[in-house]
């Protein structure tokens, strides 16, 4: 009879979080600036890699650019010719953006998702139901991270499909679908967005007004640009090992947001004050 009751609980719970995510991806399909951007951003975030990859083989470059390299990238670069060489980077390179891409509609939703709620009084009703704090907001974290995710995933699928119709060198493919790519793209990314999502939802939950709110959780996407014109200059270049700690660092990072979130979160004040 416990365990009839757990599941119960479990079923229960995971079925108001399925109902929180049902009403914040109806709410945010009516924002046509949302929409507008989930047709266009997988578009032209598989466009720009492929039309700069594109551009230089037409001009196939000169001379030996591997001793240019930092060392990690030195050696993968070793023994290319130089066409392949700069290929590798630039795609090493378009890879990161992709860290950056699914941000944008998660930050949108999750920054409004609870300061605009709250100022149109439409967060009241929900917080009366027997949803737990947690509940909700696992629920607008997943709505929020959800669709920049599977728009990221579109575009870097239609750029590897893009890359392959070019004929871009061996070495460059691998870059773009490989094992290290694959692990920016499936685990670090989705990572990322999540950080990004839970910390728009912290900012939304303790400011009044929503632009503010999106402004303060762009802040997250400062590090990332930081890693990007680190490996652009050589200062660092991303292995795989160095991924792998990135990663386990986002795990954490994560981990210690959502106990954040559900502990900021202040429902009763939220149901008295905004009245």
């Amino acid at each position: 009879m416990r365990r009839k009751n757990l599941s119960g609980a479990v079923r229960m719970n995971l079925h108001r979080i399925a109902t929180v995510i049902d009403k914040e991806i109806h709410d945010a399909l009516r924002n046509r600036y949302i929409v507008m951007l989930m047709i266009l951003l997988p578009i032209l975030f598989a466009a720009i890699p492929i039309i700069s990859l594109a551009s230089i083989r037409q001009i196939p470059p000169s001379g030996n650019f591997s001793e240019e390299w930092p060392p990690a990238l030195a050696r993968r670069l070793a023994g290319l010719p130089p066409q392949a060489q700069l290929e590798v980077f630039l795609a090493s390179q378009f890879m990161l953006l992709f860290w950056i891409a699914p941000l944008a509609i998660p930050m949108t939703i999750a920054t409004y998702s609870v300061v605009g709620e709250k100022r149109e009084k439409a967060l009241e009703p929900l917080l009366a139901t027997p949803v737990t704090t947690g509940e909700l907001l696992a629920g607008k974290a997943i709505a929020a991270a959800s669709p920049g995710i599977a728009l990221s995933w579109a575009g870097y699928l239609l750029m590897v499909a893009a890359a392959y119709g070019i004929r871009l060198s061996p070495p460059a493919l691998e870059t773009l679908w490989g094992p290290t790519a694959w692990v920016q793209i499936f685990a670090m990314s989705p990572l990322i967005t999540l950080l990004a999502t839970l910390a728009g939802l912290i900012v939304s939950s303790r400011v009044n007004d929503p632009r503010l709110a999106e402004q303060i959780g762009m802040v997250v996407i400062l590090p990332l640009i930081g890693l990007i014109l680190a490996q652009s200059f050589g200062i660092l270049w991303l292995s795989g090992t160095l991924l792998g700690f990135i990663t386990l660092f986002l795990i954490g990072v994560d981990a210690l947001l959502i106990a954040l979130a559900v502990a900021l979160f202040e429902r009763e004040t939220v149901l008295t004050r905004w009245r």
